[in-house]
């Protein structure tokens, strides 16, 4: 079997690629759109099954020259599951939600074969083939649809698609790491060069939704108010609490289906990211005074100078010479984690994170990780971790064990791709 390096070497980029596992009885097909779809692909392989890499098949609604090509793609697809005799398609969001531009078919039922979505970003969105002919109402039914598992990687979401969407077709699935890709090299914490730092954009500024009398952000606020005064309770619960779904009057519904689709979940997430990452980053970077290490894009929107929009293969380094790595959310995390703990704890740094629901349950605060919940828990956690850096070496590294026992991609898609099988068997 391939060890990791060894899969990476032979990965052809952007090509798609058959794996064989030396004692699979089942395939595989990835398909997915970001660099840790590899991760994905190789956890998968090294559970146990054949993995067929495949494009990206949403290509052929966002990509001009796929669309031109619709049928022929189309057809191409089915005969690689054929060919390669795939007897599931694991996917990225909605990276092989593909219908047919002209039947409304969905390509996992042409071929055959059931569909597992991997969501780790927002659902109620827009989907690829959003302004073709399908409505959002089309879109929740291809969600329910009977050959499909829905994988999210947040309990929150899980069970707000459940109250307000009717989607029960789910499986719960926290995000993973993989130790081999991160650096091996453990550093005392007391001789680390950096004090802090946090990777990840400012995706927009939105103050705005603090004082806006709009209706729908002053719902918005009060749902956020109660998520932040208890952050066990489930954002569906805090819907509720507040009025769910506002079917009143707002400036901000536009009249265009799929926009307002998503209206009400893009406010809320814009409130909570707000309030969980701007106003994080900007307590951190002041208490610091000019010694966080901030990485990503737009951050001079809220007057923060980055080091860099991008840290690359320099991420790893970073979390290991830090003495404290941010985990702050993106508005779309309601209650897990996203891949940025795991990844930090892989490579022997220090998680120092918001607290959310599912933290307790992935790492455990005071013994795996540091957790606060508002900005002076923050600045109280760095302060203690400055004033001692060699107290935390112990959780540094019950954080790194922890990840390499429980959090691997390989754990991950072991429980998956399990219970998937076992659902569409029955």
């Amino acid at each position: 079997m391939l060890t990791f390096p060894e899969f990476l070497k032979q990965r052809q980029p952007f090509a798609n690629q058959f794996l064989a596992h030396p004692s699979a009885t089942r395939t595989v097909m990835v398909s997915s759109h970001i660099w840790w779809s590899d991760h994905v692909a190789y956890g998968a392989y090294a559970a146990g099954y054949n993995v067929l890499l495949y494009m990206p098949l949403y290509l052929l609604y966002t990509d001009p020259a796929a669309a031109a090509q619709f049928d022929k793609l189309w057809s191409d697809a089915l005969a690689a599951i054929k060919q390669h005799k795939v007897d599931l398609i694991l996917a990225g969001n909605s990276t092989a939600m593909v219908p047919h531009s002209k039947t409304g078919e969905l390509l996992h039922r042409a071929a055959g074969v059931p569909v597992v979505h991997y969501w780790w970003d927002e659902i109620r969105t827009k989907p690829p083939f959003a302004g073709t002919r399908f409505t959002p109402q089309e879109y929740l039914a291809f969600l329910r649809d009977d050959r499909t598992l829905n994988a999210v990687w947040d309990v929150d979401v899980l069970e707000e698609l459940a109250a307000f969407h009717g989607i029960t077709n789910t499986f719960h699935l926290p995000l993973a790491t993989t130790p081999a890709f991160w650096p091996q090299a453990s550093v005392p914490m007391a001789q680390r060069p950096l004090a802090a730092n946090f990777l990840g954009n400012c995706h927009f500024t939105a103050n705005w939704i603090e004082t806006d009398a709009d209706p729908l952000s002053a719902w918005a606020r009060r749902v956020i108010d109660t998520k932040q005064r208890n952050l066990n309770l489930s954002m569906a619960a805090c819907m509720g609490e507040n009025g769910a779904l506002p079917n009143f009057q707002s400036r901000h519904f536009t009249g265009d289906a799929w926009t307002d689709f998503g209206r009400p979940f893009e406010f809320i997430n814009a409130c909570y990211m707000h309030r969980t990452r701007n106003v994080m980053v900007q307590a951190a970077a002041d208490h610091l005074k000019g010694k966080l290490a901030l990485v990503g894009k737009g951050w001079d929107k809220l007057g923060l100078r980055a080091n860099a929009d991008h840290a690359g293969e320099n991420t790893g380094q970073i979390y290991a010479q830090s003495k404290a790595s941010l985990n702050l959310f993106g508005g779309c995390v309601h209650g897990g984690m996203p891949l940025r703990p795991f990844d930090i704890a892989a490579s022997r740094g220090l998680v120092l994170s918001h607290m959310s629901r599912e933290l307790p349950d992935l790492l455990e605060p005071g013994k795996e990780c540091l957790a606060f919940s508002n900005p002076d828990g923050l600045r109280a956690a760095l302060d203690r971790i400055l004033a001692a850096p060699q107290q935390f070496d112990a959780i540094v590294h019950a954080g790194h064990a922890r990840v390499c026992a429980q959090h691997t991609w390989q754990h991950r898609m072991e429980r998956l791709l399990a219970h998937a099988f076992e659902y569409f068997a029955k």
